[in-house]
């Protein structure tokens, strides 16, 4: 196993070859601008790895984190066909060569990413991160998850609502991103908009009988995965709008889009992530990993030895 570092539009090149999710894609790269994209190669100079890594702060100390929260997650992907001891080899020197270029990493995996002894070998510390998810979704019987009162409140809300689809760039992303200054929601806009033009995007709003916007969600695709990135209510009348929109997103990416399983995307407010599992959506870990050149205790030693 070798990786390197690419520039250029080599990774353009190798991601249309390959079903990279959408923070491996040549478009996560355009939307944070300034990336580390990481590849292992193997016999015959062929990929079994790759790893766009946003980047952040100044040239001569780099850091591989994400400037702002564009995309979900920002883990590798290995071939699936690799024996998992290639694939622990593929992680160990992917990681270990973003290692050689940066002084700090902090970026979170996803829930299908199930390699974090690897990261832990190569010298990260991982901290358990959860996301909840609602699978399998085939066959359209994922509403017999649901607990009673999330059915009582879409019945509640599809008495008063109708769901629209709309344009991505009619998202109220200044609603649904709070606690962060302007940049950031501008930030997210845009790559939310990038995201739609290449079909990878679903906006659905709530309307009331007097066409007031009550309440939007966002999705994103990934695979086989749809992931409700962003969404916002409107908390007054609006009893059960929140659920007849996850409702509603659910069953359009199933049925547009063939996805096998919808990601939360998780929370650490009680009261949100109660909500999640009120979908039967399953609490699923995954880890967030850390590593700093210049500080010897953010080391897995000394995180947990």
């Amino acid at each position: 196993m070798r990786s390197t570092a690419l520039h250029g539009n080599g990774l353009s090149v190798l991601a249309h070859t390959l079903p990279v999710p959408l923070w491996n894609s040549a478009l996560a790269a355009k939307i944070y601008g300034r990336t580390l994209d990481v590849v292992c190669f193997r016999r015959g100079d062929r990929p079994v790895g790759i790893w766009v890594c946003p980047l952040d702060g100044g040239a001569e100390a780099p850091a591989a984190q994400r400037p702002y929260r564009l995309l979900p997650y920002a883990s590798p992907w290995v071939a699936p066909e690799l024996h998992p001891l290639d694939r622990h080899r593929v992680i160990v020197s992917m990681t270990t060569t973003l290692m050689d270029h940066v002084e700090s990493v902090e970026l979170p995996m996803d829930p299908h990413f199930g390699e974090a002894a690897a990261l832990i070998e190569a010298g990260a510390v991982a901290l358990c991160r959860h996301t909840r998810m609602l699978t399998p979704l085939s066959g359209g019987g994922f509403r017999a998850a649901y607990a009673p009162t999330v059915r009582n409140h879409i019945r509640a809300a599809e008495k008063k609502h109708t769901v629209e689809r709309v344009k991505p760039e009619e998202f109220d992303f200044s609603r649904a991103i709070v606690g962060q200054h302007a940049a950031a929601v501008a930030a997210r806009r845009e790559s939310g908009i990038a995201v739609s033009r290449e079909s990878a995007a679903l906006c659905l709003a709530a309307v009331d009988g007097q066409g007031v916007c009550r309440g939007q969600a966002f999705v994103l695709r990934s695979a086989g995965t749809a992931i409700l990135m962003h969404s916002w209510f409107d908390s007054s009348g609006a009893r059960g709008v929140p659920s007849l929109l996850v409702d509603r997103a659910i069953d359009t990416t199933v049925a547009e889009w063939g996805v096998t399983a919808f990601d939360f995307e998780g929370s650490v407010l009680p009261t949100i992530d109660r909500f999640m599992a009120g979908f039967g959506a399953r609490a699923v870990a995954y880890p967030h990993i850390r590593w700093q050149r210049s500080d010897p205790s953010l080391t897995p030693e000394a995180e947990f030895g």
